[in-house]
């Protein structure tokens, strides 16, 4: 006697012969198979463990530590492999300042010395190779990957030893960790993270083998973003300083675009080609009324460069065909947002062009037309005569109007062709414009001239000719005296497009074979979304007979060239839903012809057309075989049974939208995965049955379909997380959960290939294709363990089971469909006399409620819960579970739904025993019981003797075919860009020690880079002089500032202004005197004027009205006399505002200064750059006051009061320090004939003798016009004090 257990999944670990024996013992020659599930083992107690959920570790220095292996993506710390030594790097600064009084001075000098630490090391990540390192974390927050000193090794079998650890070691001791994928971090600076090293986690992407690798070619869109293919930083400027990246919304890599092409090929090895989509924007299904331009998503969005920016200028904004933003037209609007991102500018797609060149890849050109037709329009639908026309339509729905099929239509009659030529008119600036683009960047290898313009290609005109596809055969000729003949042209045809058309009964014509057949044409583009499904509710739907899933990979791919489309096809919606299928035939016995799916018919035959039901005389200009078919388009949404009509997409603002037929609208990446496995499987050449699905051609020696040139839908340049998370920047974010996007997809991992790649090692005893289906995102194995511990795990998870069966293993689901019906012939009857021996658990031992814990994929890969409750029945208990893999909530949600459903449904068990003859059945096969209609049993204990006893369980299939929940993602916030500061280099007579700087500076950024390095250009190079701590509060004047009265309080008179950050606060008086709310404002003139407030009333956002204001601050009297129109720019000066010169060598001698964020290199195009001039004004001496001219015997003299600079606030009754090395004056006094007569002193009054005056004037004067100068030893003359003295 033999027994067959379900067992566990640990036989895997052994060979062949021990798995047997470990099932059956000495009888193992006798068993048929083993079925592998340790939960419903009887009796046994074993220990396994499995990968742990738990939260994510840092980095660690363990010895011995196991390597993590990644499957998919995930979250990890990793090892601490190799360090030298912390580097500590000195600075000392010196600050000299003067301490001077009315009680004497003294020279102050300040010696500050900083210590920063720098650390080199290495990570040991996982098991190499890697495909790249998304995301790297520290302490929780995401560092920016391009300004890390970081080097990243994939572990592969060919690195080599980092050039550092062999400076740091030698070359004989340096390892190349080959087979480890690790990063070396050199002098990253530790100040940022408390002088250590930080906790550190990378997100790895390491994809299964699959689908990635088969991909050969991608259509890369959006088609419409205005910056978002440019591969350099596009900043947009609101204001001086106030930067917003405009293609940057990762921290991956410097754009979006270079993130998102590096992530592509990294998960695509053998990539080969790209369709890159431009789209300009149509705004008429009405040919005769359809405008073709290109259009923005805003009015505005950047000032353009401004003053000091260094080096190469930033991208230009927006220009396509010579229009500026200010001359197109914008998108339209849904709730305040664009419907649709803008053209992207010609600059970014000849860059693109440029970059997918330089990375290897073969560039086709898409010219793409977006119908931008806003809901609630007033425009008539030439399909129906009233308005509105649909919301956002497919480009394909342009026809005549009124269209073929409507009451007086225009199809037919000369009146179409003008419609169409209207249309042509415009869409050929459109085509012709990127022909000589594509030339401009230097070339494309092939360029489309257009594509799915399905029923505007079976418009017909007078004498049943078809317009539009003359329209595009002068079109392509045209094209083609611009690129040349090295670049391949076409068209893309829809898949209902490219053969066939039937205007009538009896009638079947080949519209576009004359373009085809066209000596401009090179190959024959289809864009092919046939439907490779017809799945159902159920296990009653006619698909359900031949396959057991809709992930069935064989079934899909059979159904590439049979199936809907093919054999048959539903003459109606009503006969759709009841499955009522028409056979395609064909009285003249071709019925290939009436097959959309028949490529291979199409492509290997003549085309004859057909009038009245008779074949005409000769065929048309297509020539059998005569040229290559290219796939421009083809995938399937990633949502529930999308195989049934993969051409839906999921925009619910597009009349176009929606979900594919009989689809319950849950998110479902593994159907997309085995739609694009089944459509490049079967044009592959090397595949099984290839060579004849996808024959040679005799003329061109080439295959039928292109391979290399099939190009699945899509890549988009917005990368993955990015897109979809930043839901606030791109309007269409929601649209990625069940759309077509390959994008954070490609690097998840279906069931039955990560199953496969556990078993490691046993793979010679596993069946290539398991037939078990799920998809996950990401698995770590974080110890050593068997594969029967890594896979036990997912076998309960995920709901299969592992078969041993003649020596070899296959992995099977418990959804699985009946192996037979076992009826009362097929039963031996027990001891008692009954056939059947059915049991039921009682429900108070079933969990109530499940809660599932995950890593939440699309949340950083915290540890994430899911519940699945059940609202009916007694049982009270809560089973808690948790499983260390990576998915998204919805996922997560639905196997915990349907393992819930799962338990309850398995509780009932059968026992029973069928004759010997029997002998197929083992453990594992779900059963159908005649005795028990309707229920379905997994056989899970076979015991052989004289009858075969047999043990089961009932299993439900449909609990393993639920849809998922739709589950929100968490939003992303970009990261914010740094751009090039507003530097404002201020020229202030401010002066509050002996030495005060000569020149100032203030810096405003949004977002501020933490501090700004200010470098001086010494010969050449650049020393450090300083750094700029804090953004400075900078704005403009909205309104005039008046002139003021000096030395008092100005109560009238005041000025409002807007600022570009910060805030301003109401002060004291006394405040206003001690300069706490000191401000500078610049004039026309360049001349910055100091002023103090009192009042500061916010009356909008940031925008303050200040009065109460003290002018002339400085001692520049003549800047409060003069008026200050709006616009003009003020600096709040507080500590932000920092000096840049200070020695008196540098007034009037120019110096270069470079400004940026500290820790970039001074190149970098976010520094700016300033020439500087110092001048005197901070230590010119204050002009004299209270002037008076008196008449003596001597002459005229002329007394004054000086001002003093430093210290001149007291009110003791002492006289105020001087504050210059001696004390010295000079007046100018003006003389009637010009010039001047200039008086010298060393007291505060000055004699005019009287034959200096006679000799001046020849009389003596009533008053005289002079200006009066304090001197300064270091600068010479003060600010002036400018009269005119009546003489007493």
């Amino acid at each position: 006697m033999a027994t067959l257990l379900l067992q566990s999944v640990g036989a895997l670990v052994a060979p062949v012969g021990s798995l047997l024996g470990n099932v059956a013992g000495a009888a193992a020659g006798a068993v048929a198979g083993a079925l592998v599930d340790s939960a419903l083992t009887p009796n046994v107690t074993r220990y396994a463990v499995g990968p742990r959920l738990k939260s994510m570790d840092g980095i660690a220095s363990t010895e011995g530590a196991a390597i993590p292996r990644i499957y998919g993506r995930a979250r990890i710390g990793g090892q601490l492999i190799w360090a030298t030594r912390f580097l500590e790097q000195t600075s000392a600064s010196v600050d000299s300042s003067s301490n001077s009084g009315k009680g004497g001075g003294g020279r102050v000098e300040t010696v500050d010395v900083t210590y920063s630490y720098f650390s080199n090391f290495a990570i040991g990540l996982c098991e190499g190779p890697i495909a790249f390192v998304r995301r790297v974390f520290a302490d929780g927050n995401e560092l920016d990957m391009t300004s890390l000193p970081m080097r990243i090794y994939r572990g592969d079998e060919e690195q080599l030893a980092d050039p550092l650890i062999v400076a740091k070691e030698g070359a004989e001791h340096a390892p190349a960790y080959r087979g480890l994928a690790y990063v070396v971090f050199e002098q990253l600076p530790l100040a940022a993270f408390g002088n250590r090293i930080p906790q550190l986690t990378f997100e790895v992407v390491k994809p299964v083998a699959g689908v990635g690798e088969m991909i050969r070619g991608v259509d890369i869109i959006p088609g419409a973003t205005e910056a978002g293919y440019q591969p350099t930083l596009q900043l947009d400027f609101f204001t001086p300083g106030e930067t917003s990246a405009e293609n940057r919304h990762q921290l991956t890599a410097s754009t979006d675009w270079a993130a998102s092409m590096d992530a592509l090929q990294a998960l695509c090895p053998n990539l080969e080609s790209v369709a890159l989509v431009v789209a300009w924007f149509g705004d008429d299904l009405r040919a005769g009324e359809c405008t073709i331009t290109p259009r923005v998503d805003a009015t505005f969005k950047t000032i353009g460069e401004f003053d000091y920016i260094v080096g190469g200028s930033w991208p230009p904004d927006w220009s396509v065909a010579g229009l500026d933003r200010a001359g197109a037209r914008l998108v339209s609007l849904i709730d305040g947002r664009a419907a649709y991102g803008g053209t992207p500018s010609d600059a970014s797609v000849r860059a693109a062009i440029a970059d997918l060149r330089e990375r290897g890849l073969f560039v086709t050109f898409y010219p793409f037309v977006m119908m931008d037709v806003a809901a609630e329009n007033a425009l008539v639908d030439p399909h129906t005569g009233a308005a509105p026309q649909p919301a956002f339509p497919w480009r394909g729905r342009i026809t005549c109007d009124p269209a073929p099929g409507r009451s007086g239509t225009v199809d037919g009659t000369s009146a179409a062709a003008t419609q169409v030529d209207a249309f042509f008119a415009h869409y050929r600036s459109f085509i012709l414009h990127y022909a000589n683009l594509c030339v401009a960047a230097g070339g494309v290898d092939a360029f489309l001239i257009g594509s799915e313009l399905v029923e505007l290609t079976r418009v017909r005109s007078v004498g049943g000719a078809y317009p539009a596809v003359a329209a595009l055969q002068t079109l392509a000729a045209d094209v083609r005296a611009i690129v040349g003949t090295t670049t391949k042209i076409s068209y893309s045809a829809d898949w209902t497009e490219y053969g066939v058309h039937v205007p009538a009964p009896g009638e079947a014509r080949f519209p576009l074979d004359s373009l085809w057949a066209s000596s401009a044409i090179d190959f024959v583009g289809v864009d092919v979304y046939w439907p490779l499904s017809d799945w159902r509710d159920g296990a009653e739907h006619l698909d359900a007979s031949i396959a057991s899933s809709v992930f069935d990979v064989n079934y899909l791919g059979a159904r590439v060239s049979s199936g809907e489309g093919f054999d048959w096809f539903y003459a109606s919606g009503e006969d759709r839903e009841a499955q009522l299928r028409t056979p395609i035939t064909d009285e003249l016995g071709k019925a290939w012809m009436f097959r959309q799916k028949d490529l291979l018919s199409w492509w290997s035959n003549a085309h004859v057309e057909r009038m009245g039901g008779v074949e005409l005389g000769a065929p048309t200009a297509w020539t059998p075989r005569g040229k290559p078919i290219w796939i421009i388009e083809t995938g399937c949404p990633a949502v529930d049974r999308g195989a049934n009509a993969p051409n839906v997409f999921p925009d619910t603002h597009s009349s176009e939208g929606g979900i594919p037929y009989f689809s319950r609208g849950g998110r479902d990446d593994l159907m997309q995965a085995r739609f694009i496995e089944a459509m490049l499987t079967h044009y592959d050449p090397e595949a099984p049955g290839g060579d004849a699905r996808n024959p040679l051609s005799p003329i061109y020696g080439g295959r039928m379909v292109d391979a290399s040139r099939l190009h699945v839908w899509c890549w988009d340049a917005r990368p993955f997380p990015a897109f979809p998370a930043c839901s606030d920047v791109w309007a269409d974010a929601a649209n990625w959960e069940t759309g077509h996007w390959l994008n954070g997809r490609l690097d998840g991992v279906p069931l039955d290939r990560l199953v496969g790649a556990l078993a490691g090692a046993e793979t010679e005893i596993v069946t290539a294709c398991p037939a078990i289906h799920g998809f996950l995102d990401g698995y770590v194995l974080d110890a050593t363990m068997s594969p029967r511990d890594a896979i036990e795990p997912l076998a309960d998870l995920f709901g299969f089971d592992a078969v041993v069966s003649a020596g070899a293993m296959r992995f099977v689901a418990r959804a699985g469909t009946p192996a037979r019906e076992i009826g009362a012939d097929d039963l031996v009857a027990q001891k008692d006399g009954r056939l059947i021996d059915l049991r039921r658990a009682q429900e108070s031992e079933l969990p109530h409620e499940i809660a599932l814990s995950f890593c939440d994929s699309e949340f950083d890969y915290r540890t994430g819960c899911v519940l699945s409750r059940r609202l009916e029945g007694y049982s009270s208990r809560r089973s808690e579970t948790q499983a260390a893999v990576m998915m998204g909530r919805s996922n997560a949600q639905r196997l915990a739904d349907s393992w819930l459903e799962s338990l309850w449904a398995s509780r009932e068990t059968a026992s029973f025993a069928v004759r010997p003859g029997l002998v197929a059945l083992e453990p594992g096969d779900v059963v159908a019981l005649a005795a028990a209609p309707g229920r379905l049993f997994q056989i899970t204990r076979v015991t052989d003797g004289a009858e075969r006893a047999i043990e089961a369980r009932a299993v439900e299939p449909s609990v393993y075919d639920l849809a998922a929940r739709a589950v929100a993602r968490p939003a992303l916030t970009p990261p914010a860009s740094i751009g090039p500061p507003l530097v404002v280099v201020l020229d202030l007579a401010l002066a509050r020690a002996e030495t005060s700087p000569l020149s100032h500076v203030a810096a405003f950024a949004d977002p501020w880079p933490g501090a700004l390095a200010v470098l001086r250009k010494v010969g050449g190079s650049f020393e450090s002089v300083g750094v700029i701590e804090k953004r400075a509060t900078i704005g403009v004047t909205l309104d005039a500032l008046a002139p003021g009265p000096t030395g008092r309080f100005d109560r009238g008179a005041g000025v409002t202004v807007r600022l570009f950050s910060g805030a301003l606060a109401s002060v004291s008086d006394a405040s206003a005197f001690a300069l706490r709310s000191a401000m500078a404002i610049r004039g026309a003139d360049g001349a910055w004027e100091v002023f103090a407030f009192t009042s500061a009333e916010l009356v909008a956002e940031r925008t303050y009205r200040l009065s109460h204001l003290l002018r002339g601050i400085g001692g520049e009297d003549a800047l409060a006399a003069r008026s200050v129109a709006a616009g003009a720019m003020v600096v709040l000066l507080d500590d932000a505002v920092v000096s840049l010169a200070s020695d008196i060598a540098e007034i009037g001698a120019s110096r270069i200064y470079r400004i940026g964020p500290v820790g970039r290199d001074l190149g970098d195009p976010t520094f700016v750059e300033a020439s500087v001039a110092a001048t005197r004004k901070a230590l010119q001496p204050y002009a004299p006051t209270h002037a008076r001219a008196r008449r003596g015997e001597a002459g005229v003299t002329i007394s004054f009061m000086r001002r003093g600079r430093l210290d001149a606030d007291a009110w003791e009754a002492v006289d105020i320090p001087l504050g210059e090395a001696s004390e010295a004056y000079e007046m100018d006094i003006a003389l009637s004939g010009g010039g001047v007569r200039t008086l010298a002193g060393t007291t505060t009054a000055l004699l005019y003798s009287a034959s200096a005056e006679i000799a001046d004037f020849g009389a003596p004067q009533t008053s005289l016009d002079c200006q009066i100068f304090q001197i300064s030893a270091r600068v010479g003359r003060g600010f002036p004090l400018a009269a005119v003295l009546d003489i007493e």
